[in-house]
């Protein structure tokens, strides 16, 4: 019981952090960081919890990462920016280098490599506005990186992890399709009334089954 409702807690915080950064401006999108950067903490703890202490590393780039963005807000600075790409860039080495020796999956890796990547081309200096190319590109990273770990959630039966990563995944891919403030927002509330009517549906056949 405790697992469940620390996973769904940490999924909605992530959830909350996606809808904010879409549809927020200044003070909206301070929100999303801090939800990020909560959320990715009771991750790490969840897979300690589970035994899977590999994949609080990613957790641990997404928590530095998302919390540099909280504290920094709109301002940036490039050596702390340069600095974390650095640190992004071992994360990943050593990531990659743990899948090769069999403990950790491709899947797995894949879902690391789009949420670490995705996420610093949305906090670093270019994309601090969040609307233009590079962010559209971050936004893109962040929902492949959700469409792996999606697919593990399904592959493991576990429902709340895989519907919340599938839901989320379409609201990233929806950063990418447009950087129009209001084309963004029609379509980001489309997805959540879609994804949460899609949820419930498939919740209901879950329970049925």
């Amino acid at each position: 019981m405790l697992m469940v409702i620390l996973i769904t807690i940490a999924s909605l915080l992530f959830f909350g952090n996606k809808i904010s950064l879409l549809l927020g401006k200044k003070i909206g999108q301070k929100l999303g960081w801090f939800l990020g950067s909560f959320g990715a903490l009771l991750f790490i703890i969840y897979f300690f919890l589970i035994d899977t202490p590999i994949l609080s590393i990613m957790e641990i780039g997404l928590t530095v990462l998302m919390t540099y963005r909280f504290i920094a807000g709109i301002k940036t600075n490039r050596v702390v920016e340069n600095i974390l790409g650095f640190i992004t860039g071992g994360i990943i080495i050593i990531l990659t280098i743990i899948t090769r020796e069999g403990l950790m999956t491709w899947t797995q890796l894949g879902g690391a490599l789009g949420m670490l990547i995705g996420t610093y081309f949305l906090i670093s200096r270019e994309q601090v506005q969040i609307i233009n190319w590079n962010a559209r590109i971050g936004w893109l990273l962040y929902g492949t990186g959700h469409f792996f770990t999606s697919y593990i959630g399904y592959q493991k039966h576990e429902w709340i992890f895989f519907i919340f990563q599938a839901w989320q995944m379409l609201l990233c891919f929806g950063g990418f399709v447009t950087s129009d403030p209001e084309k963004r927002k029609i379509i980001t509330v489309c997805i959540i009334a879609g994804g949460g009517i899609a949820s419930l549906i498939f919740s209901l056949l879950l329970v049925r089954l």
